[in-house]
């Protein structure tokens, strides 16, 4: 199991309510396979992250089009150079921390904190290794149709332009001296590693579900008598 080529993981998360967090990434490359393949020095790395990278994740999370509830806060942003063998290559972490961001959403059709909408990143192929990756949108404010438990096809395809949007600022890294840049991509460590570069952006009409952003919510019993009487 290993990855065709060293790359940059971007991860960003924060807080969802009752003490539950959330986290999403994306995996960046450039031209090149293997354990030489060009990414960015550690002072680029800092230069990247504390700038256009923060600055497209926290546009992303505070558009409205992306359809994230004010109850998810954003916190963090991480940036690490990833070796073929999956580890670090470097121990010391490049973040910046946001003071606790808002979205640009509303408090309208909240679900619970364990619902999620899917944006899937897709390539040039349908099938195969690393052809389509996905990442969870935390706490979606969008109501399903009553009828048919789907969101409006409208607000699906403005979630997939917004994201599509940030996934090109994502790349964007003005001054690093690299071979065409770093572009998101997907990536699969299986056999030899796949890698293929992201060229579009779905999102569907049904809700998910990412059960792990429900595991620190303490439940809060409510007690009702039964009396069935003794005859």
């Amino acid at each position: 199991m290993t990855f065709d080529r060293r790359h940059v993981l971007a991860q960003w998360g924060g807080t969802l309510p009752g003490g539950e967090i959330w986290s999403n990434s994306l995996r960046l490359c450039g031209d090149g396979t293997g354990p030489t393949a060009p990414v960015p020095t550690h002072q680029e790395m800092i230069d990247w992250c504390t700038g256009p990278a923060k600055d497209a994740v926290l546009a992303f999370h505070q558009a409205a089009s992306s359809k994230i509830g004010v109850g998810a806060k954003l916190t963090f942003l991480k940036m690490n150079v990833v070796g073929t063998d999956g580890r670090y290559t470097d121990l010391n972490t490049v973040e910046y921390v946001y003071a606790p961001v808002a979205s640009g959403g509303t408090n309208g059709s909240i679900h619970p904190t364990q619902v999620t909408l899917a944006v899937s990143t897709t390539t040039e192929f349908s099938r195969g290794h690393a052809h389509r990756g996905r990442f969870y949108l935390p706490l979606p404010v969008t109501p399903v149709d009553v009828g048919t438990g789907l969101i409006d096809a409208d607000v699906a395809l403005g979630v997939a332009t917004t994201a599509a949007t940030f996934i090109e600022a994502l790349a964007d890294e003005p001054g690093l001296d690299l071979n065409n840049g770093m572009r998101v991509c997907v990536m699969s460590q299986r056999g030899t590693g796949a890698t293929n570069v992201v060229t579009g952006v779905d999102v569907g009409r049904a809700l998910d579900t990412q059960r792990r952003r429900r595991n620190a919510l303490p439940e809060s019993y409510q007690h009702a008598v039964v009396d069935q009487g003794t005859g």
